[in-house]
């Protein structure tokens, strides 16, 4: 017997009960790609601590260690998790959900839900926090005399070059997408959200980033000002949060080949819960700091702690739906007639 993440225990399979090769390699890349969100958490941890202590470039928040040495992991972990989870494509559609107990509603499937947060990922790598007046001295990067805060002019170029490989990589993605869709299925409920959001984020960061440039990296309506940065943090972490949730509460999820055992619900269900506050939490400083209350707890790094909250809840995630689909069977489509079709009939048919 060995034990679960999620506190369930399962058989150890025995050799002869193991898929042949040719499947496991499939079921080798999902798993592992969905471990690999544990260690690119992992990664970014190491990174920022090295350069906190190593360096002394001790931060009140993750994203302002763009502007450190850390500056290429940050980068590098966001881009790779953004890339991993649009591989673990699923089959898109609907997920139907009990509100509060009482109500039905539909919402996005998980897999469509990870594709839309992919959307975002980036853009928090590439469009950074400004950097404050204080942070200066620390990086080559510096602010004009009388700015406060501030996207140093020096760094304008390298973010201009990332988002244009973004909108350009947004192009060829969707290009592929039209073009090896397959025009007899029947369309799927939400099937238009990503695509649609895309092309939304890419234009209007063109906009903003090229031509109503003043406030970037911020939105400016009026007397507001929303950075870029920091909503497209929220819309990420928003739209995992319901992919958790909907792993814990949904019945018979058809995306689930191998269902959570139903200690592995109840944690899926008190993650979402606790990203859902630790959003809120970080919502409420945000509040609280447009108000004039930018250090609520002096001396207390809160945003940071908020943020590395949320990235172990993000990886606790992964570690457990690692092991609930460790041995999760993928099967290929082997021509008819082949050794290989027979030999995958032959392993995966049960014995009566």
């Amino acid at each position: 017997m060995t034990a679960t993440t999620g506190g369930a225990r399962a058989s150890r399979p025995r050799p002869e009960d193991e898929p042949p090769e040719f499947v496991t390699t499939a079921l080798k890349t999902h798993r592992y790609l969905r471990l690999s969100f544990v260690f690119a958490v992992g990664a970014l941890l190491i990174g920022v601590t090295i350069a906190s202590v190593a360096g002394n470039y001790l931060k009140g928040s993750i994203s302002y260690y763009y502007w450190t040495p850390a500056r290429n992991v940050l980068v590098g972990v966001l881009i790779a998790a953004s890339v991993a989870m649009l591989v673990l494509n699923g089959r898109g559609g609907a997920a139907s959900i009990r509100l509060f107990g009482r109500w039905n509603i539909n919402v996005p499937s998980p897999s469509t839900l990870l594709d839309f947060a992919a959307i975002f990922g980036p853009l928090i790598a590439i469009v950074p926090t400004d950097m404050k007046k204080t942070e200066q001295g620390l990086t080559t990067f510096t602010c004009e005399v009388n700015e406060v805060e501030c996207l140093p002019k020096a760094a304008l170029p390298d973010v201009q070059n990332a988002v244009l490989t973004y909108i350009f990589a947004v192009a060829v993605i969707l290009a592929v997408m039209w073009f090896v869709r397959s025009r007899n299925a029947k369309r799927k409920p939400f099937a238009l959200l990503v695509p649609v959001t895309a092309v939304i984020t890419a234009l209007a960061l063109f906009v903003l980033t090229f031509v109503w440039n003043d406030a970037f990296p911020y939105i400016r309506l009026g007397g507001w000002s929303v950075s870029i940065h920091y909503l497209a943090t929220f819309l990420f972490f928003a739209a995992f949060a319901l992919v958790v949730w909907i792993r814990g509460s949904r019945d018979d999820d058809p995306e689930d080949r191998t269902p959570p055992t139903p200690r592995q619900k109840r944690w899926y269900k008190g993650l979402a819960v606790a990203m859902a506050l630790d959003i809120l939490f970080l919502v409420g400083l945000s509040v609280f700091a447009w108000i004039g209350f930018e250090d609520l707890f002096p001396g207390f790094p809160e945003v940071m702690v908020g943020e590395f909250a949320g990235l172990i809840v993000f990886a606790w995630f992964w570690a457990i739906q690692t092991r609930q689909r460790w041995n999760e069977v993928i099967t290929p489509l082997p021509r008819e007639g082949s050794v290989t079709a027979g030999e995958l009939s032959r392993r995966l048919t049960p014995v009566e």
